[in-house]
């Protein structure tokens, strides 16, 4: 598979509600956008950000007959990987250790999620897979 380019926030946003909510039209999209802005965007302005997440290659679009949906063209898990890898590199000189010790210094983890990292922790010592 191709390097995908990197997204922006706002882009990142969008992909983050179409991984839930695929397929999506438009109008449906704008309406989750617009519901956590306290200044709306427009449809004009959406359309241009789906444009270049289609063109990035980061999405897909199907046409019905009255409507256009959106859906990922990426699996959530590769693009979310391809994000926190990118966040890891910048932030954190690539290192996973010290991503995950500011998490659990800065207490970002909740004492249920750090549990569940030393299952994972240890399911990884013994071979297994997360």
């Amino acid at each position: 598979m191709k390097s995908l380019p990197a997204l922006s926030a706002a882009e990142q946003a969008l992909m983050d509600l179409i991984w839930q909510k695929q397929p999506v039209p438009v109008a449906a999209l704008l309406e989750l956008v617009n519901a956590e802005r306290a200044e709306p965007i427009s449809r004009n302005t959406l359309q241009t950000q789906l444009t270049r997440l289609e063109a990035k290659g980061w999405l897909r679009h199907e046409d019905g007959e009255k409507v256009r949906h959106y859906s990922a063209a990426v699996p959530e898990k590769r693009g979310r990987g391809k994000i926190l890898s990118e966040l890891k590199e910048r932030l954190f000189g690539g290192s996973g250790l010290s991503l995950v010790r500011c998490l659990v210094e800065e207490g970002g983890l909740s004492d249920a999620e750090i549990k569940e990292l030393n299952d994972l922790i240890k399911d990884h010592r013994k071979g297994g897979k997360a």
